[in-house]
C-alpha cells in the first residue's frame, strides 16, 4: 500500500488498516459521517490498495440503498463510483460490483432504489467505452425489466434516465462498428418482443418503452 504523501506524516500500512477499521465501525454515526466520508475521499483519491478498503466499499454500497438520509446515500454513491472507476478490480471483482447494482434494482424501499438508479446512471455515463460495450447487455435487460415493473413515479423516471444514458452511449451514431452492432442487437430484441406481444403483453410494454427511449437517446 502507498503511504500518505505530501508535507505531512507518512502513514504506514498498519496505521491505514487501523483507520479503515475505525471508519467501518463508526460509519453509521451521523455525527461522524461527514468527516469519515471526507477521509474516505482522501484515501480513494490517493489510491491506497488494502483488503480492508475493498471490504469497506461493500458496506458503502449497502448504504447507498439503506441509509435513511438522502445526502448520506448520495455521498456513498459518489464514493462507490470513485472506487469502481479508479481502483484495480480485475474482471471478477468488477463483475461482482456491477452485479451488486443490477441485483438491487428491485430493492424494496423506493428512496433506496432511486439512489441506486442515480448511481447506475453515473456508472453508465463514466465507464470507459470498451468496458461499457462489454457490459451493455447485462445492464440493459434488467433495467428494462425494472422499467416495466416499477411503480414509484420518481423511480420510473430514474430508470428511464439510466436506460437513455446507456443507449445514448452504446448506440451513438458516431460510435463506429461497436455502436452499429449494439443498435442492431437492440433492434433485434425489439422485433422479438413485438413478435411475442400477442402471447406476452408485458413484452409489448417493454418493447414500446425501450423503443421510445432508443429514439430519444
Amino acid at each position: 500500500a502507498r503511504g500518505a504523501s505530501g508535507g505531512g506524516a507518512r502513514l504506514g500500512e498498519p496505521q491505514l488498516r487501523w483507520l479503515l477499521k475505525f471508519v467501518q465501525v463508526h460509519l453509521d454515526d451521523g455525527g461522524l459521517q461527514p468527516s469519515l466520508f471526507g477521509l474516505l475521499r482522501v484515501v480513494l483519491g490517493r489510491r491506497f490498495v488494502l483488503p480492508e478498503l475493498y471490504d469497506m466499499m461493500l458496506v458503502v454500497g449497502d448504504m447507498v440503498l439503506q441509509a435513511d438520509a438522502e445526502p448520506v446515500r448520495s455521498a456513498c454513491g459518489s464514493l462507490f463510483l470513485t472506487f469502481l472507476l479508479g481502483y484495480p478490480l480485475g474482471p471478477r471483482r468488477l463483475q461482482q460490483n456491477l452485479d451488486f447494482l443490477v441485483s438491487n434494482l428491485g430493492y424494496e424501499v423506493p428512496s433506496g432504489r432511486a439512489s441506486l438508479l442515480a448511481l447506475v446512471r453515473q456508472v453508465v455515463l463514466k465507464l470507459p467505452p470498451p468496458l461499457l460495450h462489454e457490459q451493455a447487455d447485462r445492464l440493459l435487460l434488467p433495467l428494462v425489466a425494472r422499467l416495466v415493473n416499477e411503480t414509484d413515479r420518481s423511480c420510473v423516471a430514474a430508470v428511464g434516465e439510466a436506460v437513455r444514458a446507456l443507449l445514448g452511449r452504446v448506440c451513438a451514431q458516431s460510435g463506429g462498428a461497436k455502436a452499429a452492432g449494439a443498435r442492431e442487437r437492440v433492434l433485434k430484441l425489439l422485433r422479438a418482443w413485438f413478435a411475442a406481444a400477442p402471447q406476452q403483453p408485458a413484452l409489448a410494454r417493454a418493447a414500446a418503452q425501450l423503443a421510445g427511449l432508443l429514439v430519444d437517446s
